[in-house]
């Protein structure tokens, strides 16, 4: 009997809910990356292309006449980091909430405050070294080049979520009547 409890209670160490949750947005942010990949891979030709079609369609729409398409790139750039700052956010949150046995917070090593600044760091670091690689990887793309004034818009997206991120968390645990867990 007492085997029956200690299995059960291993049984409920694990979250099926956070490990789903882990799952799907860990597929999200590789098969996100296997899109910014993607259109990072177009030469100079399909890159213009594609944006002078999103823009015909913005002058549709707005009744304009834009042909300057700078703007619009930027805005690409800024939202496709920020895409994957969400996902990228939500697929590391989930997977510290699996087990509370290997959740942040039981490590023995506390290099930030609390889980919540741990996801955003990770999330930061890898979204940016992704910008960086979609860079580099279009130094080798025919008639693309790489720009750290690109990587630099990107990195306005990524703050521009985990800012929010931060935000948000910060009022749903107010209205919670919470506080952050906060580790000294």
């Amino acid at each position: 009997m007492n085997t029956k409890l200690i299995n059960k209670a291993h049984s409920k160490e694990i979250s099926i809910r956070y490990s789903i949750m882990a799952l799907i947005f860990w597929i999200l942010t590789l098969g996100w990356i296997a899109v910014i990949f993607h259109l990072s891979a177009e030469n100079s030709a399909e890159s213009s292309n594609l944006s002078n079609s999103i823009l015909m369609f913005i002058n549709e729409i707005c009744n304009a006449n834009f042909t300057d398409d700078t703007i619009l790139r930027m805005a690409a750039h800024s939202s496709e980091f920020a895409l994957l700052t969400i996902f990228t956010y939500m697929a590391l949150s989930s997977t510290n909430r699996i087990s509370n046995k290997t959740s942040y917070s039981e490590s023995p090593v506390k290099l930030m405050r609390s889980d919540n600044e741990m996801n955003i760091i990770f999330t930061l670091w890898f979204t940016i070294l992704n910008a960086i690689f979609d860079e580099y990887h279009q130094l080798f793309v025919v008639g693309r080049v790489g720009s750290i004034i690109d990587v630099l818009i990107d990195m306005i997206g990524i703050v521009i979520v985990l800012i929010i991120i931060r935000i948000a968390f910060t009022i749903y645990l107010k209205s919670k009547g919470r506080t952050e867990v906060v580790y000294t």
